[in-house]
């Protein structure tokens, strides 16, 4: 992936080539690429990795000609991934008249939304952060309707595969929540530094995105405590509602040996008291008349049992 953007009237638009580019996004390197970043850019082979690596923690490093920030942000998710939400990386690289950005997925730049009223490369570097920021946001509203979903279901299921995905939930949390915290640090940094000369109103929105990403941690870590303290409870009533079918299939059970018991006490080939023996055109019915009356008396000696 190579693509070419420019600022232009306060908005993100397609370059037509490197030249006119402020903006330069690279994914999935070739050993071209790589080789072309550490000879004409001077950036090592160990930060280039860096800004592929999804267990880097969020850094800020300052060099002659560039400054490079590793920030994390919510992998995107898919179907076959089972509830399982995963952090990943991205490198900034802040040069003096454009930026360089490394990323596995697609960034959409052309959401005005999120990256309007651009007017220079620091704002730019900070509606991207924002992004990042507002796409944990946008997952963790997901992750709380998923456990909601899986909660309701929970009341009635017999199987563990339901409690299986609130554990991955629960790991993909804890992820985010330690994403969440590495960024908190490299944003307080850049919040107390002074090499990136932001204007007052570029400080104002590093300020909100420094609370708002506060407050995505924090929320993170109570989906994350409340999901781990119940689980051993949605555990327990998986336990009740399987205890509770076999209860219900053993009196099924006993019921359905009554009328056996008296087809076989009857089926015996001995003579049969009351006048009930071969030629008796009545046996039959009165044999199916006992085993109804066993199992309905049966039933009520069991609803008796309950109510006490």
């Amino acid at each position: 992936m190579l693509k070419y953007y420019k600022i232009e009237s306060g908005r993100i638009v397609t370059a037509p080539n490197e030249d006119a580019a402020d903006i330069v996004i690279m994914g999935a390197l070739s050993q071209e690429q790589r080789s072309q970043l550490v000879k004409e850019y001077e950036i090592t082979e160990h930060t280039i990795a860096s800004a592929f690596d999804n267990d880097e923690l969020s850094r800020v490093e300052y060099d002659d000609d560039f400054t490079t920030i590793v920030f994390k942000k919510p992998k995107n998710y898919a179907a076959t991934d089972n509830f399982q939400f995963r952090v990943e990386s991205f490198g900034i690289f802040l040069f003096k008249d454009w930026i360089l950005l490394l990323t596995e997925t697609e960034i959409p730049l052309n959401d005005e939304r999120r990256f309007g009223k651009i007017d220079s490369l620091n704002t730019f570097l900070l509606r991207l952060l924002n992004y990042s920021v507002y796409h944990f946001n946008e997952h963790l509203k997901i992750i709380n309707r998923i456990n909601d979903e899986l909660e309701h279901k929970l009341r009635t299921a017999m199987e563990n595969k339901y409690l299986l995905s609130m554990f991955s939930l629960n790991k993909g949390l804890i992820y985010y929540a330690s994403a969440l915290n590495s960024n908190e640090t490299l944003l307080q940094k850049l919040q107390l530094g002074r090499s990136f000369n932001f204007t007052e109103s570029e400080r104002e929105l590093l300020d909100d995105i420094l609370i708002e990403n506060r407050q995505s941690r924090q929320q993170a870590e109570i989906y994350a405590n409340i999901l781990a303290s119940m689980m051993d409870a949605r555990a327990s009533v998986i336990s009740n509602n399987l205890n509770t079918l076999m209860k219900n299939l053993n009196v099924t059970t006993i019921a359905m040996m009554l009328p056996t018991f008296f087809a076989s006490l009857f089926g015996m080939n001995v003579l049969l008291p009351f006048g009930m023996g071969n030629g008796n055109s009545l046996a039959f019915w009165v044999v199916i008349l006992i085993s109804i009356l066993s199992v309905f008396g049966f039933f009520l000696l069991w609803k008796h049992i309950n109510k006490n």
